[in-house]
């Protein structure tokens, strides 16, 4: 028996470097580079939507690939559920035919109505036993109404070529002319090779319904098993993918006496010779050699639609234009995405193929510059150096050289299945051309690509380290007066962002171990922050008052404030006592700080007691201001100056850390060495935990010994720009230069972090934040595309609007608004259109047409008001999901979970496509 002939490809005969050979098999140890059999039939025919794809064979086969493509459905979803026999050890000894006949009855009567026939497909392992697919299905057919068709592709009888052609026999043989078409228009095409990958074909289809065009067969994109039957109605096919059913366009000229273009829709020039073409075929199909009449309905759709797309491309083509890429793929695409990025400017540096045919290859030859190399060796070795050797600006390829270039630190377009935006058409150029912009363009590049901190000479480290070591004073001359940011002009607050000041001063003074904050003021104060801290903490709130009523509010509260110290020390014996005011004791006026005073003259048996004391009223500032306060008074009234403890470093860390950054810039210092005094310290404090006592005091802070000690520290160090004044009072008190930060979010960010404990410890960077730092370089490149212009809003508390407003623009998102709580000294330099100072009903207009809200869980009504559901909760409260206390976003690591976080919100509120799609 002769050998079929879709088994053979004549155009391998070729000994050109580079040029792509279909009969040549391949080598042992790089065959993963080119797919199997089965691979390139389930390519072809997986994308018909409403048939059940049953593979016979091991989990391996469709376990592992299964709704793996990007072949988009405007109908049924059943292509993308995995049907497996899943043979066993059993099945494989004792044979699977049984099973097989089984699970095609079952699965006929399960999707009864839904599927419209049913796949067959052999494997490896089923071919080697001996099951019989075609004669199981011809046994199961007598008992199933819809069609039942054997793919008889096992991987081993070659590349995914053979599959491709395999699949065309199978579809010429079992559907193609088995059914009439209900309408047959004047000018039916079919499209062969179009798979609707992220919606291509509906690119397509706009373009051919203008023309009068009618789509009578698509194979196999966006697919009913109906249409495939009409095919031998058409009067043209369109061959789209070159390499993958061409033997089925020469067998349905043969057979049916229609003629077949290759031809591209990716670019402007492609996709205008296409439709001219396929114009020049219909007409002389139609009406002879006289008549035009389809190439003047393309003329005038040129006309139209390239001015247009011209126009469109301009802002990306000013961007792009220059750069230089490395391009490999296959298909149609070979050529024609040289074209395409032709038309936008980009220079090709080199080109290669694996699969096309040799028609391709020779067509992308000779678009190509002449100094533009072929890339011979296609395996991973041979792209990488490639990439190492051309240093391009980007890379276009398919999803498998995806990953191996993103780890060279290189932009990367995917422009196969894995992708998740269409290309086809005018429309795909546009979208081609923003994709490639985000791309090469997202901020994140110069970040990767600029010197690690182990690379930097010592004049750069240098100069790091002074800049964090100047940070406070930069801070503090920044002067309010000049700033930018509207202040609110609406006489009515509506959901309010802020929280009081007071309540921030609670949150300081819980980070000190047996600790008791009292709030003077109306014992409705101490409620409030109490229910607000318990609602985000989940935890007891060591807070009491000194419960004003009416008398003292009109006639003083010195003896409230006096009798609350007494009876705080007697009742409950706290370490230390925090004292903050509210709006109501600092409106009458009470000097808190001579009630303490005459409390220790009244009361000395309580000396040993130190009371901290921040004036907190509830009309200036936010939950910020108010923590800052109280840092402040601690920092000025209890640390102890004197000779310096070597490796020890005072840190004070900002009220928009949570406990668990804490207590990861704690371990970050002592893996240099040092021996930070966290002050105050809420990560043993309010992380969650149960001791094996209950006390009303506040437990696992900074012990009292501790903040007199942090007098005697080597290096004081601040994390957030409110705790500037803390910083140099801490300095002016005890002698010890002070480094801040505004954020240790973010790789640069981290990085001067780091320089800085290398400085102060003397000691070189671990190898353990080596580590981290590389997998958060590997976080940033993989999930880069999720950030790409989304549209963001924000309303936080300063220093943490500063933060996040900063690392998200540093991934590329567009920063529609950034709402602080308060005015403060920074916010003008922040990469956002509009900043103000507001409310959450400012929220609600600001973010209007926003990708994500990032704001406490008060938010919530705006996200709901305007659906948007992609919402970061931060800040304070985060009343409405759990563990808010225990998020990280500091440091290599915690970067890369706010990395995560964020671009997994991005992933689950995104359209279908990008579901699917593998970025």
């Amino acid at each position: 028996m002769a050998r079929p002939d879709y088994y053979d490809a004549t155009d391998c005969e070729t000994h050109e470097k580079g040029a792509p050979k279909f009969c040549k098999k391949s080598e042992p140890g790089e065959g993963t580079e080119r797919s199997c059999a089965y691979d390139g039939a389930r390519v072809v025919l997986m994308p018909v939507t409403d048939v059940i794809h049953l593979v016979h064979g091991p989990i391996a086969c469709a376990g592992n690939s299964w709704d793996n493509r990007g072949a988009r459905s405007s109908g049924s979803q059943l292509y993308r559920r995995g049907f497996t026999t899943e043979m066993l050890e059993n099945d494989v000894i004792f044979g699977g035919e049984k099973k097989l006949y089984r699970a095609i009855l079952e699965l006929a009567e399960r999707y009864a109505g839904q599927a419209k026939a049913m796949f067959v497909y052999a494997t490896c392992v089923t071919a080697m036993t001996g099951d019989d697919v075609e004669a199981v299905c011809k046994a199961a057919q007598k008992k199933v109404a819809i069609p039942l068709i054997p793919v008889n592709t096992p991987g081993f009888i070659g590349d995914k070529n053979i599959g491709n052609r395999l699949a065309g026999e199978v579809l010429l043989k079992h559907v193609i002319g088995t059914a009439e078409p209900p309408v047959l228009g004047e000018y039916p095409i079919n499209l062969i090779g179009e798979y609707n990958i992220a919606g291509d074909l509906w690119g397509m289809l706009p373009l051919f319904d203008r023309l009068g065009i009618q789509v009578l067969s698509c194979f196999s994109g966006d697919a009913r098993f109906e249409d495939l039957r009409y095919a031998h109605r058409a009067k043209l096919n369109i061959i789209i993918c070159s390499k993958s059913l061409t033997n089925l366009a020469r067998k349905m000229q043969k057979s049916y006496g229609m003629p077949y273009l290759e031809e591209s829709f990716y670019g402007m020039t492609d996709t205008a010779k296409a439709l001219r073409d396929i114009a020049r075929e219909l007409d002389d199909a139609v009406g002879g050699l006289e008549k035009r009449i389809m190439q003047d309905r393309v003329e005038e759709l040129l006309e139209e639609e390239e001015a247009k797309c011209r126009e469109r491309l301009a802002p990306y083509r000013a961007r792009l234009e220059g750069k230089r890429s490395v391009l490999f793929t296959g298909g149609v695409k070979t050529w024609s995405m040289v074209n395409a990025l032709r038309e936008l400017g980009v220079e090709i540096l080199a080109a290669g193929t694996q699969n096309s045919t040799l028609e391709d290859f020779y067509r992308m030859k000779a678009l190509m510059h002449q100094d533009a190399g072929i890339i011979e060796d296609t395996s991973s070795a041979g792209l990488l150096k490639v990439m190492y050797d051309k240093m391009p600006d980007l890379i276009v390829a398919g999803g498998k050289t995806k990953f191996l270039a993103l780890k060279t630190r290189t932009p990367f377009l995917d422009i196969n299945h894995g992708r998740s935006h269409p290309y086809a058409g005018y429309e795909g150029m546009v979208t081609f051309a923003k994709q490639l912009d985000l791309t090469v363009n997202n901020p994140i590049w110069p970040v990767l690509n600029a010197k690690s901190p182990w690379e930097k000479s010592e004049e750069e480290l240098a100069g790091d380290v002074a800049r964090a070591a100047g940070h406070a004073r930069a801070c503090l001359d920044d002067d309010l007066k000049d700033s930018r940011v509207k202040v609110p002009t609406k006489p009515a607050t509506v959901n309010p962002q802020k929280n009081s000041p007071a309540l921030g001063a609670t949150l300081a003074y819980l980070g000190i171990d047996q600790m008791l904050a009292l709030l003077h003021g109306a014992q409705g104060c101490s409620t409030f922050i109490r229910l607000q801290l318990s609602r985000h903490f989940k935890e007891p709130i060591a807070l009491n008052s000194t419960a004003m009523s009416e008398d003292t509010a009109i006639f003083g509260g010195w003896e409230n404030l006096k009798a609350g110290l007494a009876r705080v020390m007697e009742k409950f014996s706290p370490t230390v006592v925090g004292v903050m005011t509210s709006g109501l004791t600092e409106t009458m006026g009470d000097d808190v700080r001579s009630a303490i005073h005459q409390f220790r003259e009244e009361h000395p048996e309580h000396d040993k007691v130190p009371v901290v004391w921040a004036s907190t009223p509830d009309y200036c500032g936010s939950l910020q201001e108010g923590y800052a306060a109280a840092v402040q008074a601690i920092v000025r009234s209890v640390p102890e100056p004197g000779a310096p403890i070597p490796d020890q470093v005072t840190v004070l860390p900002g009220a928009h850390l949570t406990p668990a950054d804490v207590e990861e810039v704690r371990e970050i210092c002592e893996a240099f060495g040092l021996d930070p005094i966290m002050v105050p310290d809420i990560a043993n404090a309010l992380d969650g935990h149960i001791d094996e006592t209950v006390s009303p005091l506040s437990t696992g802070g900074v012990s009292l010994e501790r903040i007199r000690q942090a007098g005697r520290s080597a290096a004081a160090i601040f994390i957030g720009d409110s705790l500037a004044k803390a910083a140099e009072a801490l300095t002016t008190t005890c002698g010890m230069p002070t480094y801040g930060f505004t954020s240790l979010t973010g790789l640069a960010e981290v990085d001067r972090f780091m320089e800085t404990l290398s400085a102060i410890s003397g000691r070189p960077i671990p190898e353990k934040f080596r580590r981290w730092r590389s997998r958060l370089m590997d976080a940033m490149v993989d999930s880069h595309y999720q950030f790409g212009l989304k549209k963001v809003t924000l309303a936080l508390e300063g220093d943490n609007l500063k933060v996040l407003t900063n690392f998200l623009a540093g991934m590329g998102c567009e920063i529609r608004a950034a709402i602080a709580a308060t005015r403060v000294r920074g916010l003008d330099a922040l990469p956002a259109k509009d900043i103000f100072v507001g409310d959450l009903e400012d929220l609600e207009t600001a973010a209007g047409g926003s990708d994500l809200i990032v704001a406490n869980s008060n938010g919530r009504q705006a996200a709901a008001k305007l659906g948007i559901k992609a919402h970061l909760r931060a800040g304070l409260p985060v009343f409405d999901r759990l563990g808010a206390h225990q998020k990280m976003w500091v440091g290599y690591r915690g970067t890369m979970n706010l990395l995560f976080e964020t671009a997994n919100l991005f992933q689950s509120n995104a359209g279908d496509a990008q579901k699917l799609a593998h970025n």
